[in-house]
């Protein structure tokens, strides 16, 4: 920041210092430089003037080396003042070009033509494109009316009356000269130097860029690794409070179990938003593009949510435009599901009566598409409208008394407004305190007439997997465990392994109907084994069904690229594992009735 100095100063690298800027110091040494020749010129002019008895020229000398002289203090005392300087500078600049054209020398001779070149560069310089147009036109209008109403420019030193005479004539002209080289050496090589400048910044941004990359990525191997680490005991407290439910537990026992897998969940919740949240900001998440019935799609959902609001005792109600009754679309249905899911269980927290409505609306079509606008609505505690635009900040909720009253962390809206980017969408909010809330976003789909997947069977008509052999990799000693106990329900055979390098050999030595894999295993992980395994000569063995366990709901792509069949999400639920199991065993049947036929 610039600072006055004494008004005793002459030191210019005094004034230098007191301004950071490159292209400001360069200013300040054009004024300075243009003073300097400005009394060497005033100078010769008093005594070349005073010599010949040109006393005019002697009066206007004079002035204007007082003139200079004070400005020349102040540049030293005040560089901060430079602009001001200028003006006066330039000011004097032109009232030299007109006096010298229309009062002394009587027409536009060499001098007064640098004149005019002098203050149209020194201003562009100092002060900048608004200015120097103002004082070039100031400059050069005397000129072009001295051309008008007397004929033609006269460079020649032809010795007028009040012309200064020589040789002060010819040192003026020289020193002029030497004035416009020095400004314009001095002006570009502060651009230079800015330039440079410039360049060892940019280095250090790009460092600076390099190494805010690398703390990202980072923090985003250790949160994968901490949420892994996290996890995967939970998702043993999990599998196993349900397996004990599943097995008829006297109804203290069963609450208490309820409450044990509800808090697991809850937790894992947590453990999921926060690495959610932390994918989408490292913009490390594409949507799949998976087809479904958009309609059956959120009557699945809407079973556990009805459920929650049930305990509640609330309202709930699901309400889908006929329209969209029978349109498959191609999307990512776990993204899609996590919309839904956060918001409503927000509104399920949040109100205490009343009720809680998801309703899906048709909005328009085209060929190939249709968009649906998409509600939320419930009767809750509603949010103040100055706060609706900060709640969808990150660990942010309505008020202070909200956190102490009802929990949460604040990730949940933070999460759906960046997933709703990613459907190239915005969230939206209507409310009003203690009357609710309706949040709404409208997302367009693409639609197909083929839907992937498979109708569930139901219960009483499960399939037999007794004949099925199965291979489970997995590391963690009690997700083993849990693994023996769910396949135990369903009466198939199977054999267990540690690592992926164990699951390998366990292939080449032997046949299995299926493979269940999980990713992040020592020796050999879960990818690793499985591109081993399709890489084998053997048909039999390189085409196993091979499923993946993932506590990750971002690593599908890199799943199926690695030759995985299918995947299962952690906790392992024992009907979604006998669903996938069912389907391979259909899928074998069928090819081993087409073989026979062929």
């Amino acid at each position: 920041m610039s600072k006055h100095l004494s008004i005793f100063n002459w030191s210019l690298k005094k004034a230098l210092e007191t301004e950071p800027d490159s292209f400001i110091k360069a200013r300040v040494r054009i004024i300075y430089t243009i003073l300097i020749f400005s009394l060497i010129k005033a100078a010769t002019v008093i005594v070349i003037g005073a010599a010949h008895e040109q006393w005019l020229q002697v009066v206007r000398a004079a002035v204007a080396s007082v003139i200079y002289i004070t400005l020349f203090k102040v540049l030293l005392s005040a560089p901060s003042r430079l602009k001001q300087l200028a003006q006066i500078l330039l000011t004097v600049g032109v009232l030299i070009i007109w006096t010298n054209i229309f009062v002394y020398a009587h027409k536009v001779n060499l001098i007064s033509v640098q004149f005019v070149f002098m203050v149209v560069l020194s201003s562009f310089y100092t002060l900048g494109s608004v200015w120097g147009i103002g004082y070039s036109i100031a400059g050069i209008l005397p000129v072009l009316l001295f051309l008008v109403f007397r004929g033609n420019v006269d460079l020649s030193f032809s010795g007028a009356k009040q012309e200064l005479a020589s040789p002060g004539y010819e040192i003026i002209v020289v020193l002029n000269f030497v004035s416009m080289v020095v400004a314009h050496y001095l002006f570009f090589e502060a651009f230079s130097v800015n330039i440079a400048e410039k360049e060892k910044l940019n280095q250090k941004l790009l460092v600076s860029v390099a190494e805010a990359q690398e703390l990202a990525a980072s923090k985003s191997n250790f949160l994968s690794t901490i949420s892994h680490e996290l996890r995967t005991p939970l998702n043993s407290v999990i599998g196993m409070a349900e397996l004990l439910i599943d097995d008829k537990p006297e109804k203290r026992q069963e609450e208490n179990l309820k409450v044990l897998q509800f808090s697991a969940l809850d937790l894992l919740s947590l453990i999921n938003n926060v690495l959610d949240f932390n994918k989408i900001d490292s913009d490390k998440v594409e949507l799949e593009a998976t087809p479904f019935c958009l309609a059956e799609f959120m009557q699945n959902i809407s079973a556990g949510l009805r459920i929650k609001a049930k305990e509640k005792m609330l309202d709930f109600a699901l309400e889908v435009d006929p329209l969209l009754d029978e349109v498959n679309i191609v999307s990512d249905p776990t993204r899609l599901s996590q919309l839904i899911y956060n918001l409503v269980s927000n509104a399920i927290k949040f109100t205490d009566k009343g009720g809680v409505t998801i309703k899906l609306e048709y909005v328009s079509s085209k060929p190939g598409g249709v968009e649906v606008l998409f509600s939320v609505t419930d009767t809750g505690i509603g949010i103040h409208p100055e706060r609706h635009d900060k709640i969808f900040d990150l660990f942010t909720q309505a008020e202070s008394s909200t956190t102490r009253k009802y929990g949460g962390t604040g990730l949940g809206l933070a999460i759906v407004k960046q997933l709703l980017g990613l459907f190239n969408s915005e969230i939206r909010l209507e409310s009003s305190p203690h009357i609710g809330s309706k949040f709404f976003f409208t997302i367009p789909f693409t639609t197909t007439t083929k839907v992937l997947g498979v109708v569930k069977p139901a219960s009483a008509d499960r399939a037999d997997l007794s004949h099925m052999k199965v291979l489970i990799a997995e590391d963690y000693e009690f997700n083993r465990l849990i693994m023996k106990m769910q396949l135990d329900k369903l009466n198939l055979t199977y054999h267990i392994v540690e690592n992926g390098l164990q699951a390998y050999e366990a292939c080449m030595s032997g046949y299995y109907d299926a493979i269940l894999m999980d990713l992040h295993m020592p020796e050999l992980d879960g990818y690793e084994a499985t591109k081993q395994i399709r890489a084998h000569a053997d048909p039999a063995k390189s085409k196993m069904p091979i499923i993946a366990f993932t506590a990750s709901v971002n690593e599908q792509q890199k799943i199926f690229d690695a030759g995985f069949n299918d995947y299962l999400y952690k906790p392992i639920n024992l009907n979604d594992l006998r669903d996938k199991l069912e389907k391979i065993s259909r899928s074998n049947k069928e090819n081993i009735i087409a073989a026979c036929a062929n």
